[in-house]
């Protein structure tokens, strides 16, 4: 799609997405910033689009996708007198050491950091392989501990 034809179809097709959005249930100033972010992204993906005829169908079904994506995200609040220093009880770390040793060594060390807070992407890097690697890794682990824990009660 050329310039001037996406420029043609912004001109004609803006209000009618930021109207599709209200009538979603947006307010006024989300539904103006998301059907420019839609009209945005549309630009910077025109040579996708197939048929120019479809442009402002394609930018809209992108504008309710940025507009469901508000929702599923869900906005995060600072906790008013929440001590943010977190310590963990003496039975607490016990009942981690008993898990920690119930799990094999090579998959300890991945535990460990799991438990450390590490994200899976950090530690596909380290270990070299997919973070959906390490995912399927950790899933298998837990599902070993799982295991060993209703054969020890």
């Amino acid at each position: 799609m050329k310039r001037t034809e996406y420029s043609d179809a912004f001109q004609n097709g803006y209000s009618a997405t930021r109207r599709f959005l209200l009538s979603r249930g947006a307010a006024l100033d989300e539904a103006e910033e998301i059907a420019q972010a839609a009209w945005a992204r549309g630009w910077e993906y025109r040579d996708q689009l197939r048929d120019p005829s479809m442009v402002s169908f394609w930018v809209n079904s992108i504008a309710r996708n940025l507009f469901r994506a508000r929702f599923r995200t869900p906005p995060v609040l600072p906790l008013e007198g929440v001590d943010p220093s977190y310590t963990m009880s003496m039975e607490d770390q016990i009942e981690v050491r008993r898990i920690l040793d119930l799990c094999p060594k090579r998959d300890r060390a991945l535990l460990e950091k799991s438990l450390e807070g590490y994200s899976a992407e950090e530690m596909a890097r380290d270990e070299g392989i997919s973070s959906t690697g390490i995912r399927v890794r950790m899933l298998r682990i837990r599902q070993g501990i799982r295991a060993q824990l209703a054969i020890a009660a």
